[in-house]
């Protein structure tokens, strides 16, 4: 399994021809997309769950959390699973574009735009090296509070070497 450590490193993606990236930091692994398992009475912008090491994973579905059109899974979509704060997520995207070092004082605060659906899931801006605006999004603000429960809790190292 490839890991990412490195803050100043970002993800950059494609979601309905717009730019998103996401702190390598954050990526557990990134997986071919398949069609994830649609689970009853989740949010619509639940695509479902995939499993990944044992651990079954909610996946959001990028397009449709942040009000585009869906479209069906193609062999370009990706499914990044991100961690934070001892929970994962999966994220359902259109492509990746590359990987690229921000400096922190590169990443402005995101614009307040409150007729676009993914501006509130921003955490900032930046322009990549050609001068394409890339948004900084948290994967786990694309949750609303009241679906904190789907998030996959990963047990603890201390709790795993506790129960040997």
């Amino acid at each position: 399994m490839v890991t990412f450590d490195n803050e100043n490193e970002y993800l950059r993606f494609e979601v309905n021809e717009r730019i998103f990236a996401i702190p390598m930091s954050a990526i557990v692994i990134i997986l071919q997309a398949t069609q994830p398992v649609k689970i009853p009475e989740f949010p619509d912008y639940i695509a479902g769950t995939v499993s990944h090491e044992g651990s079954i994973v909610p996946v959001v579905n990028s397009r449709l959390r942040f009000g585009y059109p869906d479209k069906e899974i193609t062999n370009r979509n990706v499914i990044i699973i991100c961690e934070a704060q001892g929970k994962r997520a999966g994220i359902l995207i259109d492509t990746i574009l590359s990987f690229q070092k921000i400096e922190p004082d590169d990443i402005k605060p995101p614009p307040n735009l409150n007729e676009d659906a993914s501006s509130r899931y921003l955490t900032g801006v930046f322009n990549d090296a050609d001068g394409v605006t890339c948004y900084v999004i948290d994967v786990f603000k694309m949750f609303n509070e009241s679906d904190e429960h789907i998030l996959d809790e990963q047990p603890a190292e201390s709790d795993s070497e506790q129960e040997e």
